[in-house]
């Protein structure tokens, strides 16, 4: 299942015609994992699913995805947390199924912290993603800025920038508002 997930998002990077045509026919046949509220079996395949789309072009899953499969969900946010920190090599081994995402909780906030701040600056289009999981990570870590002030920095600087740019969903701004309370005040 992991393989398979993976082989269809990194396949949302092929921009030919032919593969950027194979991948939104394969992504828009799944949609239907888009549509769960909070967790559920299939929460890594709506994730999955809809940050290929956004590469295609299509930010609309994404925003619902935070909406309705992160938002307001304890295990859903512990889940989205655990995800990140495997892909960002947080976590020290490998994982056979999906099941890690809802128990672990030994991963590295430092390192998902720092990983975070930085892909926030490569990957704009996620960037409601990106600040969502970092008012998370914040919230529950709330002693990160202080174990990493340079990172901390960084995103407080590019914080203001988002905020004032206006190129963030109404939940991003919600989010990057709260990162930058909690940046101000734990430094």
């Amino acid at each position: 299942m992991l393989l398979r997930r993976q082989a269809l998002y990194l396949a949302s990077y092929d921009h030919s015609a032919e593969g950027a045509s194979w991948t939104v026919d394969a992504l828009h046949r799944r949609r239907d994992s888009l549509i769960s509220h909070g967790w559920t079996p299939r929460w890594a395949e709506a994730r999955s699913t809809a940050t290929a789309l956004v590469r295609q072009g299509d930010t609309r899953p994404l925003s619902d995805f935070i909406a309705r499969a992160v938002v307001d969900d304890d295990t859903a946010e512990a889940a989205n947390l655990a995800y990140w920190a495997y892909w960002l090599g947080a976590l020290p081994d490998a994982q056979p199924d999906d099941a890690f995402m809802r128990e672990r909780t030994d991963w590295d906030p430092v390192t998902v912290f720092r990983s975070l701040v930085q892909g926030l600056h490569q990957a704009p289009e996620y960037v409601d993603l990106y600040a969502h999981t970092l008012w998370a990570l914040l919230t529950t870590h709330y002693w990160l800025p202080r174990a990493a002030p340079g990172p901390a920095e960084r995103l407080g600087d590019h914080v203001v920038l988002l905020l004032d740019g206006g190129r963030v969903s109404a939940q991003g701004r919600r989010d990057l508002e709260a990162v930058h309370y909690v940046l101000r005040d734990h430094r």
